[in-house]
C-alpha cells in the first residue's frame, strides 16, 4: 500500500499513462488527429478496467455465486483479466473512431505498440501482489529428500542438479512465497511484450490494421507457453486455462481477419486450408503435450517438463511462422 491505495494500481495507472503518452507521441505515423487519441485516451481505462473485471466475473462464476454478485464491483480486492481488457480497448478504440469519424484500425494500430508497453508494465507489477511466478527451482531440478525416498520419482527436469543456487536470483527467479525461490514467470511475460512492442513501433508502417493484428498474434502465442508455465493463481474452466483458450481464439480471430482482407488474387483456398490445418494441429500437438504435462497420456509419460514446455515454445513459434506469411498479404506495406 502506497497510503490509501494499492502500489499494484498505482503501476497500472502509471503504466497506462505511459501508453496513452507514447500513443500521442506516435499518432502522426498512423495519421490519428489529437482529437482522436483524445477520446480513445477518455475511454479505454475504464472500459479496459470494467471488462477486465468482467473477464474475471465469468471465470469464476461459482466464487460469486458464493459471496455475492456485489463483489463484482469490489475492485479493490483484485482480480482481472487480461484479455478482458484487450475488449474494452477494442470497444474504446470503436467508439472514438466512430466519434471522430476516423477508421478504427487506424485508431487500433496506434495503440498497439503503446498497449503492449503497458502490458509490460503490467506484467512486472505482478511481482508486487506475488502472482506470475512457476515452479519451485529446488522441485525443477529434483528434490533430493524425495529422489532418496523414490528414485523412480519423475524429475520435472532432464537433468538433476543437487545445488541449483546459482539460479536463486532475478530475473530468473523470485520468492513470492517464504524463503523459497520460483522461476520469474512475469519477468519473461513482460519482456515478451517489450519485445513485441519494439516490433509492432519500429516496423515498417503498413495496410490499416496490420500493426494490430501483428501484436495479437504474438501477443497470444507467447501466452499459450508463458500461461502453462505459470504455477499461481491461474484461472481454468475445468481443465483448460483460460487464457490459453483465449489465445487460441485470438490467434483464429486475427487468421479469420487476414482471410477476409485478403485480395481476391491471394484467395487461393489450398493455401488458406493448409495455413488453418497447421494451425490447427499445431494447437492440437499443444493440447497433447498440456496433457503430458499433468501425466494424462500414458504413451508420453516418458517426457520431462521441460521438453514438453520446449515442444510448446516450438508449436508457438510454429504458429507465428506459419500465420506471418497470410499476415503479409492481407496487410502489405505502405507505398
Amino acid at each position: 500500500m502506497a497510503g490509501p491505495f494499492h502500489l499494484y494500481g498505482l503501476c497500472t495507472a502509471a503504466a497506462a499513462l505511459l501508453a496513452l503518452g507514447l500513443m500521442q507521441f506516435t499518432r502522426k505515423k498512423h495519421d490519428l488527429s489529437n482529437e482522436a487519441v483524445s477520446w480513445f485516451a477518455v475511454l479505454c481505462v475504464p472500459l479496459g478496467v470494467f471488462f477486465a473485471r468482467l473477464g474475471y466475473f465469468l471465470a469464476r462464476l461459482n466464487y460469486f455465486r458464493e459471496k455475492g454478485l456485489a463483489y463484482f464491483f469490489r475492485f479493490d480486492l483484485g482480480g482481472y483479466v487480461l484479455y478482458g481488457a484487450l475488449l474494452g480497448v477494442l470497444l474504446a478504440a470503436c467508439l472514438s473512431a466512430r466519434i471522430t469519424r476516423t477508421p478504427v484500425s487506424r485508431v487500433l494500430d496506434g495503440a498497439a505498440g503503446p498497449g503492449m508497453i503497458a502490458v509490460c508494465c503490467c506484467r512486472m507489477a505482478e511481482s508486487l501482489v506475488r502472482l506470475g511466478y512457476g515452479m519451485s527451482i529446488s522441485e525443477w531440478f529434483g528434490d533430493p529428500i524425495l529422489l532418496e525416498l523414490d528414485p523412480s520419482t519423475r524429475l520435472p527436469s532432464s537433468f538433476a542438479w543437487a545445488d541449483p543456487s546459482p539460479l536463486f536470483r532475478f530475473p530468473l527467479a523470485c520468492q513470492p512465497k517464504g524463503s523459497e525461490w520460483y522461476f520469474a514467470v512475469f519477468f519473461w511475460e513482460a519482456l515478451a511484450a517489450l519485445i513485441i512492442a519494439l516490433i509492432v513501433l519500429l516496423m515498417k508502417r503498413r495496410a490499416e490494421g496490420g500493426h494490430a493484428a501483428l501484436a495479437v498474434l504474438l501477443y497470444a502465442a507467447c501466452q499459450i507457453l508463458m500461461e502453462s508455465m505459470r504455477k499461481d493463481a491461474v484461472l481454468t474452466w475445468g481443465f483448460v486455462k483460460v487464457s490459453q483458450l483465449l489465445s487460441a481464439v485470438a490467434i483464429g480471430a486475427v487468421m479469420l481477419i487476414c482471410c477476409i482482407r485478403l485480395p481476391r488474387a491471394e484467395r487461393k483456398r489450398g493455401r488458406i486450408a493448409a495455413v488453418w490445418a497447421s494451425v490447427l494441429l499445431l494447437l492440437g500437438v499443444v493440447i497433447a503435450l498440456e496433457f503430458a504435462l499433468d501425466e494424462k497420456i500414458a504413451f508420453l509419460a516418458w517426457m520431462h517438463m521441460d521438453v514438453c514446455y520446449l515442444g510448446i515454445g516450438l508449436c508457438c513459434l510454429g504458429i507465428i511462422l506459419t500465420v506471418r506469411p497470410l499476415w503479409k498479404r492481407a496487410f502489405p506495406k505502405k507505398q
